[in-house]
């Protein structure tokens, strides 16, 4: 999984755009490197939590609850009065509340870009955020996503839902099976979308 894969063919989307009032840019900062202000709240003010839009995750790993994917237990799809589906823009955001420099990378699915032996899910790091910054890092329509946090401290914030192979210290945009030597796999925490936004709060 080096500097190609996926990330070429999205080359096109780089750079900075805002969605919902922040700032969003495709990861840019290598594992271990400074929370860079391009890609945080800054000085925004920091979205509310409440009980409908955010989770609370402490570091440690967990172990498995879903029987297949996190989605399966997700409030079902808008459907219109002809019988088709709707499809609804959903958002997905980090915050420490943690303390020490948290790096984040993520997956979610892609069977168009990840088909096949490629893992059918997309991965994506690594983000950089200090005490009390927030930052978005994914516009899907998928009702589940996944991810993996390591803290500067050695918190590490992982679970059994996802393996996913990732990069070790450059940024990447990849599939989770483009798996090359020297790569790092790592198990990933399960996320389900009960509104169109989901802040993951990483906390102790």
């Amino acid at each position: 999984m080096g500097g190609g894969g996926i990330l070429a063919t999205r080359a096109s989307n780089a750079g900075a755009f805002e969605s919902n009032g922040i700032l969003e840019i495709d990861p840019v900062g290598e594992f271990g490197a400074q929370p860079s202000a391009g890609i945080v709240h800054g000085n925004r003010q920091l979205v509310e939590l409440t009980e409908f839009n955010s989770v609370n995750e402490s570091p440690g790993l967990i172990q498995r609850i879903h029987s297949t994917v996190p989605g399966s237990m997700a409030h079902s799809p808008i459907v219109n009065l002809d019988g088709s589906t709707k499809a609804i823009d959903r958002h997905l955001r980090f915050r420490n509340s943690y303390g020490s420099i948290i790096w984040i990378c993520i997956a979610f699915p892609d069977s168009v870009n990840c088909g096949g032996h490629l893992g059918e899910h997309a991965t994506r790091g690594w983000w950089a955020i200090g005490l009390n910054q927030e930052v978005y890092v994914l516009k899907t329509q998928s009702r589940w996503v996944y991810y993996f946090a390591e803290a500067e401290d050695g918190a590490i914030w992982a679970g059994e839902d996802l393996s996913a192979c990732v990069l070790r210290t450059s940024p990447f945009d990849n599939c989770k099976e483009h798996c090359l030597f020297g790569d790092r796999r790592v198990g990933m925490r399960g996320k389900t979308f009960y509104s169109d936004t989901l802040i993951v709060n990483l906390v102790r």
